[in-house]
């Protein structure tokens, strides 16, 4: 027998979205109900909405037109994608294997946001960045700081990954920052890991703001290896 697990109530929304999204009352293209409404009809909070259809952006049923609100993108993930994702789910993959992929994956979203990324969707990155650090500097720093600042992240990375324009490579980074969750999970409850991407968040914003491909991927390649070396501190955790 396994040990039962807590489930959020982000989680349970997720869950309860993915199911709508079966049904008849909504079909891919489709505008989401309003945070309003999910707030009555599910009877949470809009900060627990808004993270939930941020979780299901980063899986891949939603898109997130700014100004224009959140689009269902699929009903479904049962896609070659999806099967992946599964396979993953269902094996130790380590830490650095995972940074490996993201290393080739990453710089590359970043490049192409250089280029093909709108000026709005670098604001939006931006926003996040600080989003990410108005959470830090909140209060003291406790599981639900960390648990939001690793969504931020796991957001942060999304959107650079949105602004490429290149839907496969949309597709391929999403994955990996899905299966990625139980390691950003581990990292971001030590807040000195956390406070260790408020300055690399910065450089990239600063590299994508003056379009600069050679300084957006040096900056995104040194991030992850702090990264890899703040997830190896925490391995005997």
């Amino acid at each position: 027998m396994q040990p039962i697990e807590r489930v959020s109530q982000t989680d349970m929304v997720v869950k309860e979205l993915t199911k709508f999204f079966l049904t008849d009352a909504i079909a891919e293209g489709d505008k989401l109900p309003t945070e309003m409404d999910l707030c009555e009809r599910l009877r949470v909070g809009r900060s627990t909405v808004r993270e939930a259809v941020k979780a299901l952006q980063v899986m891949g049923y939603v898109k997130i037109e700014p100004g224009r609100g959140a689009f269902l993108k699929r009903k479904n993930l049962d896609t070659p994608v999806h099967t992946i994702l599964s396979w993953l789910g269902s094996r130790k993959v380590e830490v650095a294997e995972f940074i490996e992929v993201r290393m080739q994956l990453e710089p590359l979203a970043v490049r192409l946001a250089v280029e093909r990324g709108s000026d709005e969707e670098i604001a939006r990155i931006d926003e996040i960045r600080q989003e990410y650090e108005r959470t830090l500097e909140s209060g003291p720093f406790d599981e639900a700081i960390g648990k939001r600042l690793g969504d931020l992240d796991a957001n942060f990375h999304a959107a650079i990954g949105e602004a490429s324009h290149n839907g496969l490579l949309i597709e391929l980074n999403n994955l990996v920052i899905q299966a990625f969750e139980k390691f950003r999970t581990r990292t971001f409850r030590v807040e000195s890991h956390a406070r260790n991407a408020v300055s690399p968040h910065r450089a990239i914003i600063a590299a994508l703001q003056k379009r600069d491909e050679a300084a957006a991927q040096r900056c995104m390649k040194s991030h992850l290896f702090k990264a890899l070396e703040d997830m190896s501190l925490g391995a005997g955790e």
